[in-house]
């Protein structure tokens, strides 16, 4: 399951290259008793990292949340980066004939 969507964050950001990797654990705390906490660590190719964390009584219910959290900060994440493009063209100086 892990790998099916880890497989479909690639296939939704073509041309990117994300290193991701996945933590599962069992936790058990007084207030929410037992849970499945699922925490992914996404490396983009510039180097930032994204940590993305959840915790829920079933282990696909924290897999399925922690992908579709991902997912879409990565849609920010490629959002900003292609506000920032723009802007750094720009500024490049311009060759007179």
């Amino acid at each position: 399951m892990i790998n099916q969507h880890a497989q479909a964050i690639q296939t939704s950001f073509p041309g990117r290259d994300y290193e991701i990797q996945a933590r599962i654990a069992e936790e058990f705390d007084q207030l929410n008793g037992h849970r499945i906490r699922f925490e992914l660590i996404v490396t983009s190719p510039e180097r930032q990292q994204i940590i993305v964390r959840e915790a829920q009584k079933k282990a696909e219910e924290s897999i399925k949340s922690a992908f579709a959290s991902l997912k879409s900060k990565l849609r920010r994440l490629g959002a900003r980066r292609l506000q920032r493009q723009p802007t750094a063209q720009a500024n490049l100086p311009v060759a007179s004939a």
